[in-house]
């Protein structure tokens, strides 16, 4: 979302001293999975940008990579 889109009718959120806005039926949805987080991350090759993960790394990837 940019700067100056309109926020209206949308639910603040916010997590690690980052304010986020969310679709409240969305926002309810994905809150029965878990905790939602918002982090700003740099990659090993020096990108970056804003990751949204729900519940606990690792939580439910039994055999894969996520953290």
């Amino acid at each position: 979302m940019t700067l100056d889109e309109s926020v209206e009718g949308l639910e603040e959120l916010e997590s690690n001293n980052i304010t986020a806005y969310i679709d409240g039926q969305l926002h309810k949805d994905l809150s029965k999975l878990g905790e939602i987080r918002v982090d700003f991350v740099t990659n090993q090759m020096g990108q970056s940008g804003y990751m949204v993960t729900i519940g606990k790394p690792g939580s439910g990837c039994e055999g894969c990579s996520c953290g």
